[in-house]
């Protein structure tokens, strides 16, 4: 159902203009001109590199040592793959035939845009940032990669669209600015998140919300840039930082920033021992993900 709206939406109509160039109103000629303007491409060959981005993503990952903090990051600070799948799977999301991400991002942030100040972290090539501006937020892309952001500065200047910058290999965020931030499909690619997390919540405004989910992920040599396969502590971490689970919007979570010294986030962090991160949990989850495996053989 809320994919359904999310695709007639009016939220949907912004994200659409948001994708389009001035004299270019067909969203794929649109992102297809965006891609092969700023790679040097042709369509057709962005259209291959869209299809394909997956295995070009497997070979950048495999064509250096990613086994430490360095090489994780080079991976991602360089990676050119990521802007084709990215920008591409927008474009899928507008013509419905992807999950609405950015338009159910901005359909579960509490109140109006107007005057408020958004934070997309793992902003990728800047299409959710553009969504949120339309709407009426001040938006700040941040990210680790700065190839990533290289090209959503490219974007937006093509479309005369304001918005701040933040190279995250350079530069912190800044303490109690924002009212929401979006971390889509982002999580999982953080291996120091109980820093992030921390981090994540200083920067919002006291009341503030972070829209964020948990794309756990197998190990697999497509999966190797997916550092988590279980969603367990990850939650922790974001309850340990501060974090208040509110709502859920499809595969989103809602959390309100909270102050970690509530009597009812010591309860929950309390909780999260006894249950969340413990062992027998842990076992469960394990004997499901087996059980799911041998199932999906059988299938095959």
């Amino acid at each position: 159902m809320a994919q359904r709206d999310a695709f007639t939406s009016q939220e949907m109509e912004w994200f659409r203009a948001s994708l389009r160039l001035p004299g270019v109103a067909d969203v794929r000629a649109a992102v297809l001109d965006d891609l092969s303007s700023y790679s040097g491409l042709t369509p057709d060959e962005c259209v291959e590199r869209c299809r394909n981005w997956e295995s070009w993503s497997v070979e950048e990952w495999f064509a250096a040592d990613r086994s430490d903090i360095e090489g994780l990051t080079d991976f991602y600070r360089t990676t050119e793959s990521w802007a084709f799948d990215l920008l591409w799977y927008a474009y899928l999301q507008t013509a419905g035939y992807a999950y609405p991400t950015s338009v159910l991002a901005l359909r579960a942030a509490p109140g109006p845009g107007h005057g408020r100040a958004h934070l997309d972290y793992g902003s990728g090539v800047g299409v959710t940032s553009q969504l949120f501006a339309r709407a009426g937020y001040e938006t700040t892309l941040a990210d680790v990669s700065t190839s990533l952001l290289d090209f959503a500065r490219y974007r937006f200047s093509r479309r005369g669209e304001a918005a701040r910058f933040i190279d995250l290999n350079d530069e912190k965020l800044e303490t109690g600015r924002y009212d929401v931030i979006t971390a889509l499909d982002t999580l999982t690619h953080v291996p120091d998140l109980a820093e992030v997390a921390a981090s994540l919540h200083g920067a919002l405004k006291p009341g503030g919300w972070l829209i964020t989910n948990f794309d756990v992920r197998p190990p697999s040599k497509e999966n190797a840039p997916f550092l988590y396969e279980d969603d367990l502590d990850l939650k922790a971490m974001l309850h340990s930082a501060g974090f208040v689970p509110s709502g859920h919007f499809g595969w989103f979570v809602t959390y309100r920033r909270a102050d970690s010294s509530e009597t009812s986030q010591q309860l929950r962090l309390l909780r999260d021992r006894l249950f969340l991160t413990s062992r027998p949990c842990r076992a469960i989850r394990r004997a499901r993900r087996r059980l799911g495996g041998t199932l999906l053989r059988r299938v095959k």
